[in-house]
């Protein structure tokens, strides 16, 4: 009996040396168990935030593309498929969307890319709209929420009670309307105190942030420290390319540049416009 405990002892310490890990019967189970409760009680926050649905002639006009087969919505799959990658590749949550100048389609591009992802259930996102100056996202999916982004900044109201679901695993942060002054609003300290408490309640692997052109905007590039990383935005009928180099060196002083996105180009190569 001694020798076939020893026996199994070498044997047991020869797998341990070879693999690096020590087996403990019922440590993998708890840890399944305590992700499963994190997992539920997450499931149970997001529940709590209000649900909307746009109808899908709304989403059409709008160029929404969330569940259409068409080559449109394939074009926005790859985008957010190449945007994932880079995001776990680099251990990023938060994309900021900016363009140089108004009417490159950061909008319709950052809608796109969150109703999307209601079809990758195992993955949550928030996105943002932090064009205080023009904000659109509202007009968008055709629906006003009772309170705007801004006084969720503000402290006047709980993001919870702002915010709105068009999935399940997806919510949206709509502004209602211009806002006076946003710098103040955009650069407070409290906005990144915010930030950080929504990004530790909801755990969303997404956090989308529509703000305004880099190039007409100051509190665009006060706000992109808070960011991981910028999708740029160009119009292949009005970006110039100094445009695009000047918005890219300046985002570059402040945080990561994702990709360059080439939006509304007629004849598109097998490459679809998208370079990074």
């Amino acid at each position: 009996m001694e020798k076939l405990q020893a026996a199994l002892s070498r044997a047991r310490e020869k797998r341990e040396n070879e693999t690096g890990q020590t087996y403990r019967p019922g440590q993998t189970a708890r840890a399944r168990s305590r992700k499963i409760i994190q997992s539920e009680a997450i499931s149970a926050r997001w529940s709590e935030i209000p649900m909307f649905e746009p109808s899908s002639s709304r989403m059409h006009d709008a160029r929404i593309y969330s569940s259409e087969v068409s080559t449109e919505a394939q074009y926005y799959d790859i985008l957010r498929t190449k945007l994932f990658l880079e995001m776990r590749r680099n251990g990023w949550t938060r994309i900021a969307i900016t363009s140089a100048t108004a009417g490159c389609g950061k909008t319709t591009t950052a809608c796109n890319l969150i109703a999307g992802l209601g079809r990758q259930p195992e993955s949550k996102g928030i996105l943002f709209d932090m064009d205080f100056r023009r904000p659109a996202v509202s007009k968008k999916f055709g629906v006003t929420p009772p309170h705007s982004l801004e006084q969720v900044f503000l402290g006047e109201v709980e993001f919870v009670d702002q915010a709105m679901r068009l999935n399940e695993n997806t919510a949206i942060s709509m502004t209602n309307g211009a806002v006076n002054d946003p710098a103040r609003v955009i650069l407070r300290s409290h906005t990144a105190e915010v930030l950080d408490q929504i990004q530790s309640y909801y755990k969303p692997e997404l956090m989308l942030f529509d703000l305004p052109p880099v190039l007409v905007s100051d509190e665009t590039r006060g706000f992109l420290k808070l960011v991981d990383a910028v999708l740029i935005l160009a119009s292949a009928e009005a970006s110039t390319v100094a445009q695009i180099d000047e918005v890219e060196r300046e985002i570059a002083q402040y945080s990561n540049v994702a990709g360059i996105v080439l939006n509304q180009c007629r004849y598109m190569d097998e490459g679809y416009g998208y370079v990074y």
